[in-house]
């Protein structure tokens, strides 16, 4: 078995180990079930032995009593197996969803970038829940199969060595020819798992993007990349279904030969008296135990495919390494962050150059607004600042302390960001603005609803419930909540981009005025393409082409007929209270 092949049974039991004790109790049932099972056949071929022997009524009927008390207790204990194993592939599977949920959200914005939110659920939930349904269902019954198949061989065994061989003879052919069939349909699995994420990812995004769909007419574009989509698909189970067919005629022809030579040498044996009738019947039950396992392992074995295609997938999603790594020990000093810049670089791994020697120093306490073209490099600068994503080159102090220095948890107290398009969640107005921790107050939720002009929800109540995805709030109302957030962790940098891009005139107002309150005894970098946000920033800094072009005093730039944010400014027209 190759490395990659091995890596999914080492990565399943490593998540089985965890909760050892639950798994070993199932084991234990398992082995009760089993050996109650073999046991039934037995006591059958006791009861015909006896008969033939002249038994009385009475002992036949004692003997059937224990029999039917035997089933019963096997049917009973085959109930406690499948409870058992429901109930600990759930828990231990949900142990993984959290471990993949964590290390999704901890891998950096190119690594989101290059896959899509339909992706990543399926790949969470959907392999996850392959794997949940291997352990529950597939693991009981092949343990409980090969208790059946060992216990028949010694038991036959023990009555006669040569039919004992000649079934483990039997069973280990049947046994390699399932799993030299079982490779190919596990890589085809894997595939038909990788096409239906492409899949439920393009849908994703279509749906996400359908106003924009419908409004410029691709509608005809998207629905024939869905067609090519499901096509993809339609081939990757076509392949899937075909490797499982050839492994089921395979396993059925297997089972069938087993059955036509059990009773061929049973009807030998009992005519030249080598055995009993009992044994031959006891033979022919034992083969027809084995046919059962045999044929869950045909019907179960697609669960298997899609189960170790998916846990390769999940091993290869926790083997994606982030590229920001939590190393750093040394946190800034209290207060206000500077930033500092010295050559920095970025690239998104591409070999096409964002950002170009930026260097800068941005005292603290300082606001300034970043300005520039699109695609000139501002929001990536904004992602350095936040240790969203690395630079490629050079170094991101802040308040003195290389960026990645400082611990994460540190940072990430010490920083925010409000960005252009705020994510609302189902829930209360307070899970919205806490995002869901229950440790702040609720007059400190308030206090900050209050802070940033949100009065309406306060008089409302922070339990009110919003829709989905903050359905009964407005686009500016969203901002300020996203404000309010900012605002209740008090922290020492805040990053806003284009926070006032998409509201009227009248919103516009209430956001600038939340802005102004936000930005008193804190860094703030405020992105903008509507120069009319900047009127009272300290600094500005203007990109082009991914390097600084420019950075002063704002007054002294505006100012100075020869600046380039001047130009910027009587080109947008602005105000002559913004050229003053």
């Amino acid at each position: 078995m190759s490395e990659r092949e091995a890596a999914p049974h080492r990565a399943l039991w490593r998540i089985v180990r965890r909760d050892i004790g639950r798994w070993a109790r199932l084991g234990a049932l398992v082995v009760v079930s089993s050996l109650l099972v073999l046991a039934g056949p037995l006591l059958i071929r006791h009861v015909i032995d006896r008969a033939l022997a002249g038994a009385g009524a009475g002992e036949l009927r004692d003997l059937a009593v224990v029999f039917l008390v035997v089933v019963c207790v096997a049917q009973l204990a085959q109930i406690a197996v499948v409870r058992s194993a429901t109930v600990s592939a759930w828990r231990t599977t949900n142990q993984l969803r959290l471990d993949m949920t964590g290390h999704v959200l901890g891998l950096d914005h190119e690594f989101h970038r290059r896959h899509t939110p339909g992706e990543l659920i399926q790949r969470v939930d959907g392999d996850v829940t392959s794997v949940s349904e291997l352990l529950s269902r597939v693991v009981p019954k092949a343990l409980g199969a090969l208790l059946l198949v060992a216990g028949m061989v010694a038991i036959v065994a023990v009555i006669d060595w040569r039919i004992g061989l000649g079934m483990f003879v039997y069973v280990v052919a049947a046994l390699v020819l399932v799993l030299v069939l079982r490779h190919r349909a596990v890589a085809e699995s894997s595939d038909e798992l990788g096409a239906y994420a492409r899949l439920y990812g393009g849908i994703e995004e279509r749906l996400h993007a359908a106003d924009d769909i419908r409004a410029n007419g691709a509608g005809d574009h998207a629905m024939w990349r869905f067609v090519e989509e499901s096509a993809d698909t339609l081939h990757a189970s076509v392949r899937r279904q075909s490797a499982f067919m050839a492994m089921w005629w395979a396993v059925q022809g297997a089972v069938v030969a087993g059955v036509v030579l059990s009773l061929a040498v049973s009807a030998w044996m009992v005519s030249r008296d080598a055995t009993t009738v009992g044994t031959a019947f006891l033979l022919f039950q034992y083969v027809l135990l084995i046919e059962r396992p045999l044929e869950e392992v045909v019907h179960e074995i697609e669960t298997v495919q899609k189960a170790t295609g998916a846990m390769r997938r999940v091993t290869d999603l926790l083997a994606t390494a982030p590229a920001i790594v939590d190393g750093g020990t040394t946190a800034p000093p209290p207060g206000p962050l500077s930033i500092t810049c010295r050559e920095v670089g970025f690239d998104y791994g591409d070999d096409q150059p964002v950002l170009h020697g930026v260097s800068i120093t941005i005292a603290p306490g300082r606001s300034v607004g970043i300005v520039g073209r699109t695609g000139s490099g501002k929001t990536t600068f904004s992602r350095l600042v936040l240790r969203l994503v690395e630079a490629s080159e050079g170094v991101v102090e802040l308040g003195g302390v290389p960026i990645a220095d400082i611990p994460l948890d540190d940072l990430r107290r010490r920083v925010a960001m409000v960005p252009q398009e705020v994510e609302l969640f189902g829930g209360t107005v307070r899970d919205n603005v806490t995002l869901f921790d229950p440790a702040p107050s609720d007059a400190r939720v308030e206090s900050a609803l209050l802070a940033v002009g949100l009065d309406r929800l306060v008089d409302v109540g922070i339990d009110a419930e919003l829709g989905a995805a903050g359905t009964g709030l407005s686009a500016g109302e969203a901002q300020l909540l996203a404000m309010a957030r900012v605002w209740m962790r008090d922290t020492d940098l805040v990053v806003l981009d284009e926070a006032t891009a998409r509201v009227d005139p009248a919103t516009e107002v209430r956001l600038e005025a939340a802005v102004g309150r936000l930005r008193a005894g804190r860094t703030t970098l405020i992105i903008a393409h509507r120069l009319s946000t900047l009127h009272d920033v300290d600094d500005v800094v203007v990109f082009d082409g991914g390097r600084v072009v420019e950075f002063g005093d704002r007054r002294q730039l505006v100012a100075d007929e020869s600046s380039r944010f001047h130009r910027l400014l009587s080109l947008a027209l602005e105000s002559e209270e913004l050229l003053r």
